[in-house]
């Protein structure tokens, strides 16, 4: 039996790194994340992108990246719901790789990004895309 979904391939499509925080002087340790999830108009391949930015004030660092995943889907109802839960959970290690590698090149000092609750990011994606 196939998976609901199986991820085909990834990409990072953002990967930025810096050392300059000017803008987030007075700001905490502070992790943004951002979902999307997209469809082809047959529902059977769908695209999920995660985005997260992460401030680290203490050690003077700060990333951001996207990572984009290309799944397909294997069931035929409620596709986009498999697709944005486990395309989550498929492709949020590969985003804390990504962030904590490029952290690594300029020091041993790596960015561990803190573990997130996927429910809630999933309900805030839910929220964004109800009708109002």
């Amino acid at each position: 039996m196939d998976a609901v979904i199986s991820l085909e391939r990834y990409e990072i499509e953002k990967l930025l790194y810096s050392r300059i925080l000017d803008e987030h002087k007075d700001k905490q340790d502070d992790l943004q994340i951002e979902l999307n999830v997209y469809l082809t108009e047959d529902k059977k391949k769908g695209k999920v992108a995660i985005s997260a930015e992460y401030t680290d004030v203490d050690s003077i660092k700060m990333v951001s990246a996207t990572i984009n995943g290309y799944f397909e889907i294997n069931v035929e109802a409620d596709g986009e719901n498999y697709l944005a839960t486990n395309g989550v959970a498929i492709l949020f290690p590969y985003l804390r790789s990504a962030i904590s590698m490029i952290s690594t090149l300029d020091s041993d000092d790596a960015i561990v990004i803190p573990t997130y609750n996927v429910l809630n990011l999933l309900d805030n994606y839910e929220e964004t895309q109800s009708p109002n």
